[in-house]
């Protein structure tokens, strides 16, 4: 059965939700069915990295979805909150079409753990639900149909392959896994961040007629988009994939609708949070955690700040309201925005000297700073802007992204 490529809109939170939110994505990571779809996604070859362990008597996505979802419970556990607005999005996703050229900085963070959520996505894919679900208990024969998944959120943490031991075990590797059948080692020495990207479960499956066999119950019995929707789910987020990036090394190319895309937007909005100054373009407002909600993340465990940090255009940047509203009128809430109304001149990068006094013997150190274009032409002269869309609702040029790049959500449906 074949169907056409859709999914429904993203519907961002409030902010004040996301305590809540961070609470419910840390007990799903760590629970039989978060940690069962870790396993299914590792077994069959659909995890960007992973890591294994010699000589125990488990599968392999059953050793790694431990190792996984207890690094990951953490980064939740301790993440300062963010909430990105649809303009800062859109800034973000504006100045990240420009490449970055600095490596990647740890001071850049704008915390050691985050969890941050954006009003729109930040970009997306597209993917034969069959081919996902093949080689798992969910997949079923003759199925074709084709889902877009959006990408909405992130959470980060400082990450190295020593940072995990068996007790009495071997030791544990890590493997970077770029295309099915091609496993990269990480080395012991490497230090960095771990990024690991969000969807919203089922959202991918909303725009399917809701009798669109996608595949199969543990029964054997048909899955279809219906019962996907109609199933609850017990994180309003999935761990949907995952990236480490090496402190002190250039990012790669950003190949769209892939991991590599995103990750160029995450590191943009985390350079944009990280400027200040003459050179600030963005503001930030927080909300508090009421008391109650402190308490109960007390109880939880929970170690990070409850308070939110909404993160948005700085006010003396920030679009005006029709170009905002021109944007979404062409975009489908599935992919990144369209944002060449809100930018329709975008943002650069500049390489700055912070202590000019130093070049003489060497001690200068430099940075990158993001600095917003500017309309340049004859007072006198009408402004011309050109139609630029940067919106993708196919795989460019018809291509499938690469395997073990990216992939449909680890929903995973009903049990």
């Amino acid at each position: 059965m074949t169907t056409a490529l859709t999914a429904a809109p993203w519907t961002a939170p409030e902010p004040r939700e996301l305590p809540e939110w961070r609470a419910r994505m840390r007990d799903h990571v760590t629970s039989k069915n978060g940690m069962r779809t870790l396993s299914h996604a590792v077994n069959a070859g659909q995890t960007a990295v992973f890591p294994t362990v010699a000589g125990m008597n488990a599968s392999p996505g059953a050793v790694a979805s431990v190792i996984l979802s207890r690094s990951e419970e953490r980064r939740l556990r301790e993440a300062h909150l963010y909430y990105a607005t649809a303009d800062m999005t859109s800034l973000a996703l504006a100045a990240a079409s420009t490449p970055i050229a600095e490596p990647v900085r740890e001071a850049r963070l704008p915390s050691p753990y985050g969890l941050l959520v954006f009003a729109e996505p930040i970009g997306g894919y597209a993917q034969d639900i069959g081919q996902v679900f093949a080689g798992t208990p969910m997949g079923r024969e003759g199925v074709h149909a084709t889902v877009t998944t959006p990408i909405v959120a992130v959470s980060w943490g400082p990450w190295a392959p020593d940072d995990v031991n068996v007790a009495g075990g071997p030791p544990v590797r890590w493997f970077n896994q770029r295309q099915h059948g091609r496993l990269l080692p990480i080395p012991e020495e490497f230090r960095g961040v771990w990024i690991t990207f969000y969807a919203a479960p089922g959202l991918a499956f909303g725009g399917l007629a809701p009798d669109t066999i996608v595949g199969a119950f543990q029964d054997g019995s048909a899955m279809t988009a219906g019962d996907i929707q109609a199933h609850p789910h017990s994180a309003p987020l999935n761990w949907d994939n995952e990236t480490a990036l090496a402190f002190g090394v250039p990012l790669g190319e950003a190949e769209p609708d892939t991991t590599a895309e995103w990750t160029h937007v995450v590191y943009t909005a985390w350079q944009l949070m990280s400027q200040t100054g003459r050179t600030q373009l963005v503001e930030v407002e927080e909300v508090p955690r009421d008391r109650a909600g402190r308490k109960r993340d007390t109880r939880a465990g929970i170690t990070g700040p409850g308070a939110v940090r909404i993160v948005n255009v700085h006010t003396a940047h920030r679009p005006a309201r029709e170009a905002a509203e021109q944007d979404a009128d062409g975009s489908t809430g599935r992919r990144a925005p369209q944002w060449s109304c809100r930018w329709p001149v975008r943002p650069y990068r500049r390489n700055t000297c912070l202590n000019p006094r130093g070049h003489g013997d060497g001690g200068c150190q430099h940075e990158e700073r993001i600095v917003p274009g500017h309309i340049k032409g004859p007072a006198d002269q009408p402004l011309r802007v050109g139609e630029t869309v940067n919106l993708w609702d196919h795989q460019p040029d018809g291509r499938a992204a690469p395997a073990g790049t990216v992939r449909a959500g680890r929903d995973g449906g009903p049990a």
